[in-house]
């Protein structure tokens, strides 16, 4: 670290010579400034017309998430050794300029007479304007914003980690084409493999540039075995997000009201996307299945940047391996929050890093923030809360130890990102998901503080289990919904049969998965679960120590400040059904993990101390400990041990069966059956569809239609139409969310064969109507 600031200041102190400019001018002519990246800039614009061949999408995709950025960070006078220290700044930048540009561009082109501005000329226009501004302004920046591009000496040496994520797609690709998991098995072994030798060797026998490249193929390999699945991308939210993308596409136009649609008010889920699309020629679906991954894959690089700053380099890489398997399930299925939680880690290092000088570092604070905030609204949330905590509890320990009270780069992160978002979400898209809910729910309802303690359980038990209820029985369900219908739903008639005896709500099958080994796999649940607890109290340990040492520098302080404070909205979010409900807890500890990653390898290195036979030992459990979490989160365990029990089962990126499976596994079938229902349907129809079958509905037809997701034969309007979707059809199951409980119950296929007619079938999705 000294010596990185030692070479800032010789090289600012060489730039500043002889009236700086003048000497730069002499040294660097001005086809060096700007000629890399002006040609960069031609040869994009002479492959977009040629985007139709796949040659050319493989180029564009890495040119327009780097040539941009760099730009960028010339203009803004970024010294290139903090780029080189923390690379996640080029892509992140590379981002914004596309943002800022598709943005304008969209804005703009109605004014002049284009109607569809969102199409591949009006946005190369755009983003070659853009970065030409850019760079001219980046002609008179100093020696130290120069980023010096080399090829490296031995790229087979560092590049062989990528073989990870195409083991991976290829593992994925054969699963869906119903092979075994073989593939699928081998690349997430080679991913865990690789990461624990990584950290155990990463404190002397691998250079940093290597452990980047490790991080980035695992995290990307990850990523990639589970967006790849189905014929859409797996998961609840993106299958909304899908449609919003592919009606920007069709459309060529965004609109920036979007009353009650946050996803289509976000430019991450609509513009960007679009954007993408149609300057690479990838089609929309493999943005969200492919690009967004990659740069999803940017979050542990991001968080490995900025452990370095405090933590030895094995610490730092254990920090990010952590990252990636906290949040490989979860980011690919967030469209939205796979881009903004790499803007929000991004964000953390202008905000904590002194070697930015105060221009660039406010400005690169400024623009962080804008993107996080169109990007994804709860994400920004947090970042809103955490930040400002942070900078409360900041004020109040500067009286008892030297810090400052006040960090400029952090408060202006702060009153960007809320300025941003009350702009943004309220007078700009009016989407109406801001904060006005939550506040009208307080009030309500109150903070429903561990509900399930209320159920008999011990405050121990109703902490951990969190907000989750206990799921309810195919009896207690059809009573209860049977009973809340007639209450208050007074339009649905059922038929008259509905009550009789041989229709009444049934049991799902039972699973046919059992254990091999229950003994292990019992075991492993049990380990893993104290391993969870444990990191969790290492967590808060280390955001403390951090917190209260005497003496140090002061990114010390403010990264465990900022952990503090993440623990702090965490712990709320856990004992607060309301705020829960508001802000899904695992969603929150993902953006969360990112500095409890830190303050957690913080508590574990300060235990190891400085011997060399504690700190073997010390790593050596950490070692074994993220292998367990590795194996048990991946679903390798269960593939292991048999049967899917360990964590709710086999996951989604093993497997072609089970509940992870059933819900979010897409087909091409049921997809086509969801867009007929779609054309069919008249406005104000009613349709019904469990609580998985929906996605489908909502990929090909987005929130348009009429949808009540209670299938029980007391429930069933009289005249109506009914989706059933693999699972219900194949499986015979049927799942929904009553009261926030969970309800999994046999699908009433032989009542509405009875009652409704089979308007549609095509061997896996069928659609009934009456």
């Amino acid at each position: 670290m000294l010596r990185n600031l030692q070479e800032i200041a010789r090289q600012f102190e060489e730039s500043n010579q002889n009236g700086g400019v003048a000497s730069y001018n002499a040294a660097f002519p001005l086809i060096r400034r700007v000629g890399p990246y002006a040609g960069a800039l031609v040869l994009i614009a002479f492959l977009v017309p040629l985007h139709k061949f796949w040659a050319a999408q493989v180029l564009l995709i890495p040119l327009l998430l780097v040539v941009p950025g760099a730009v960028l960070l010339q203009a803004l006078r970024v010294p290139r050794l903090v780029v080189s220290s923390f690379p996640v700044y080029v892509p992140c930048a590379s981002l914004i300029v596309l943002l800022g540009s598709g943005l304008a561009v969209n804005l703009v082109g109605p004014l002049i007479g284009v109607a569809a501005p969102l199409r591949t000329a009006p946005l190369l226009v755009g983003i070659e304007f853009t970065s030409g501004v850019l760079l001219a302004i980046s002609i008179k920046a100093p020696p130290s914003a120069m980023i010096q591009w080399r090829w490296p000496a031995r790229p087979i040496r560092l590049a062989w980690p990528l073989i990870l994520p195409l083991l991976a797609a290829v593992g994925a690709l054969r699963l869906n084409n119903g092979h075994g998991d073989g593939a699928a098995v081998l690349a997430m072994s080679a991913c865990a493999v690789l990461l624990i030798t990584a950290a155990i060797l990463s404190s002397s026998r691998l250079d940093e540039s290597l452990l980047v490249v490790i991080l980035y193929a695992s995290c990307l390999a990850m990523m990639w075995s589970r967006s790849l699945r189905g014929a859409l991308v797996p998961g609840y939210d993106i299958a909304s997000e899908y449609y919003d993308l592919h009606q920007t596409v069709l459309t060529g136009i965004w609109h920036t009201a979007q009353p009650h649609d946050a996803y289509g008010a976000m430019l991450s889920v609509t513009v960007l996307p679009a954007e993408l699309h149609f300057l690479s020629g990838v089609p929309d679906l493999l943005i969200f299945s492919v690009i967004y991954p990659a740069i999803g894959a940017l979050l542990p690089i991001a968080v490995f940047g900025l452990a370095r700053r405090i933590l030895s380099r094995s610490w730092a890489f254990i920090a990010a391996a952590l990252v990636i398997v906290q949040a490989f399930q979860d980011l690919p299925v967030v469209a939205r929050q796979e881009i903004a939680i790499v803007f929000f880690a991004a964000l953390l290092s202008p905000m904590l890093d002194v070697r930015i000088p105060r221009r660039p570092r406010w400005a690169l604070a400024v623009l962080l923030s804008l993107a996080m905030v169109v990007s994804h609204y709860s994400t920004t949330y947090l970042a809103i809360a955490v930040i400002g905590l942070m900078l409360v509890l900041q004020g109040v320990m500067s009286w008892f130890r030297p810090i400052p009270r006040i960090t400029g780069p952090v408060a202006v992160a702060f009153v960007t990102s809320l300025a941003g978002a009350v702009i943004w979400y309220g007078l700009v898209t009016r989407f109406n998901s801001g904060l006005g809910p939550l506040a009208q729910a307080i009030q309500t309802q109150g903070f429903d503080v561990l509900p399930d303690r209320a159920r008999g359980g011990g405050l121990l038990s109703a902490y951990l289990q969190g907000n989750t209820l206990p799921p309810l029985t195919s009896a207690q369900y059809a009573q209860l919904v049977h009973a809340s219908y007639a209450l208050h739903e007074h339009y649905i008639v059922p038929l008259p049969d509905a009550g009789l005896p041989q229709y009444a709500l049934q049991n799902p099958p039972l699973s046919t998965l059992s254990p091999k080994l229950p003994a292990i796999s019992s075991s492993l649940s049990v380990i893993w679960v104290i391993i969870q607890q444990l990191a969790n109290v290492l967590g808060v340990v280390g955001a403390l120590a951090m917190v209260l040492r005497r003496r140090g520098p002061l990114i010390i302080w403010q990264v465990g400040l900022l952990a503090l404070a993440a623990t702090s909205w965490l712990m709320l979010i856990k004992l607060s059904a309301t705020l829960a409900n508001f802000y899904n807890w695992d969603r929150a500890l993902d953006q969360a993990f990112v500095l409890l990653s830190i303050s957690l390898c913080w508590s574990l290195q300060s235990l190891a101390g400085w011997r060399a036979k504690r700190q073997a030992r010390i790593l050596a459990i950490a070692a074994a400990s993220l292998t367990v979490i590795f194996v048990c989160a991946t679903g390798l365990a269960n593939v292991a041990v048999g049967g899917g029990t360990l964590n709710g089962g086999t996951p989604l990126n093993l497997a072609n069966n089970g509940e992870d499976f059933n819900r979010y596994y897409m087909t091409a079938p049921e997809l086509a059956a969801s867009r007929w229902l779609g054309e069919v349907v008249q406005p104000g129809e009613l349709v019904y569809a469990d609580r998985y079958a929906k996605l489908r509905l909502f990929a090909m037809n987005g929130m348009n239609l009429n949808l009540i997701g209670d299938l029980t034969p007391l429930t069933l309007n009289q005249h109506a139409w009914i989706y059933a979707s693999r699972t219900n059809v194949i499986d015979h199951r049927a799942e929904t969310l009553f009261d926030n409980r969970g309800v999994t119950y046999r699908f009433p296929a032989g009542f509405l064969n009875s009652n409704y007619d089979l308007v549609y079938t095509n061997g896996s999705s069928e659609v009934f109507y009456r």
